[in-house]
């Protein structure tokens, strides 16, 4: 399996290799002249799939201890495309990408404080790094910003999700005994 990162993620990738190949057992390698990492997917498809996801995590503008979390089965990352949300026009783009961040970061930040996720937001990407379920929440709110939905109706959203999350979690807890 091949994936590119932008050259600015290049050398952090390929500074990781040792790393990424010890924690997951995957053979990788880099291509110099096509720019790209090969992770070879024939011993265990599983964590070579974690590492596709560790690397484009990177890719994608997150930190590197945050990307690999995505080596453990708890974690994972979700991208949205904007382009295919709201079409290539620069100037929507930046009007979405704005509403997802909000002022001074607001929005993000509350998103990943009620969440618990990791959110990382590039020229027409918005990716997220979490537990299944909350990465799920922190999706949903940034799906309706992108609708149009006003920050109060997104945070009011967040508080009945979680607060859903937190009641479910301890009905498992009980019916598991």
């Amino acid at each position: 399996m091949f994936i590119s990162v932008p050259d600015e993620k290049i050398n952090i990738v390929k500074s990781l290799i040792s790393k990424l190949k010890e924690l997951s057992g995957a053979e990788i390698t880099y291509d110099e002249n096509t720019k790209t990492f090969n992770v070879d997917s024939s011993q265990n498809p599983y964590d070579a799939m974690k590492v596709i996801s560790v690397i484009r995590a990177i890719g994608l503008g997150f930190s590197v201890d945050e990307s690999l979390k995505l080596l453990s089965d708890d974690y994972m990352l979700d991208v949205i495309d904007l382009k295919q949300s709201v079409g290539s026009n620069p100037e929507t783009l930046r009007r979405i990408k704005g509403r997802i961040i909000g002022e001074n970061g607001k929005a993000k930040k509350i998103i990943q404080e009620y969440t618990g996720v990791s959110i990382s937001i590039t020229d027409h990407f918005v990716a997220i790094i979490g537990i299944y379920d909350q990465v799920q929440i922190a999706r949903k709110a940034i799906e309706l910003l992108i609708e149009g939905k006003e920050h109060s109706t997104v945070y009011k959203y967040l508080d009945k999700a979680e607060a859903e999350l937190v009641y479910l979690s301890k009905n498992r807890s009980y019916n598991l005994k």
